[in-house]
C-alpha cells in the first residue's frame, strides 16, 4: 500500500471536518422546521400566561361583584370588568405572543437539538404535519373550553363557598373584619 498524496489527505481531511458541519445544519434544519410547525402552540402559550397572570384577580373581582354590588348593577359592572380584562388582553397579549416566539428557538430548540437526533426529528416532523394531527391540534382550543366550561359548572358554587370561608378565617387571622364571610350578598334579600 503506497502512503497517500499530501494533496489527497489534505482533501480528505477537510471532507471530514465538513461532515460533522453538514450534519449539524441538516439537524439544526429540522429543529427550525419542528419550531415552526408548533409556531400557533408557542403563540397560544403566549396568551395562556397573559390570562393565567390574572386570572386571581379576576376571580378576586368575580367574588367581589356577587358580595358587594347590588344585584340591579352587577350586568353592567360586569360588563365594564370585562371591557376592561378584553383591554388588558388587547395590550399585553401580542407582547407575550411575540415573546414566546423569540424566546422559543433557544428554550425549545436547544432541547430538541440536544435530546433528538435527525431520525427522530424527521419523525416528530411527520407527525405534527399528519393531516389527523393537524386537525386535532386545531380543535385543541375548543376541547379546553368545552373542559373549563363543565368544570366551571361542576365546581363554582364550591369554590365560591370555601374561597368566602377562606376569606373570613383569613380576615381573622389578621384582626380585620370578614368581608362577605357569611353575610348575604349586597342587595340580596332572603325570600
Amino acid at each position: 500500500m503506497r502512503p497517500l498524496s499530501p494533496l489527497l489527505a489534505g482533501l480528505l481531511l477537510c471532507a471530514s471536518l465538513l461532515v460533522p458541519s453538514a450534519h449539524a445544519q441538516g439537524k439544526k434544519e429540522l429543529v427550525n422546521k419542528v419550531l415552526a410547525l408548533q409556531k400557533p402552540q408557542y403563540e397560544q402559550f403566549g396568551l395562556m400566561m397573559a390570562q393565567g397572570s390574572i386570572q386571581p384577580m379576576i376571580q378576586g373581582a368575580g367574588m367581589a361583584l356577587q358580595q358587594r354590588v347590588a344585584a340591579d348593577k352587577r350586568e353592567a359592572v360586569g360588563k365594564a370588568m370585562d371591557a376592561e380584562v378584553q383591554a388588558f388582553m388587547k395590550d399585553v397579549g401580542p407582547a407575550l405572543r411575540a415573546s414566546a416566539l423569540k424566546n422559543a428557538p433557544e428554550a425549545i430548540g436547544a432541547k430538541l437539538e440536544a435530546s433528538f437526533n435527525e431520525t427522530e426529528l424527521k419523525q416528530i416532523i411527520g407527525y405534527l404535519e399528519s393531516p389527523v394531527m393537524k386537525r386535532y391540534i386545531q380543535l385543541g382550543p375548543e376541547f379546553q373550553q368545552a373542559l373549563a366550561t363543565k368544570m366551571r359548572a361542576d365546581n363554582q358554587q364550591l369554590i365560591e363557598t370555601k374561597a368566602r370561608a377562606l376569606n373570613g378565617k383569613l380576615a381573622a387571622h389578621l384582626g380585620l373584619p370578614a368581608q362577605g364571610g357569611s353575610a348575604p350578598a349586597a342587595g340580596s334579600a332572603p325570600k
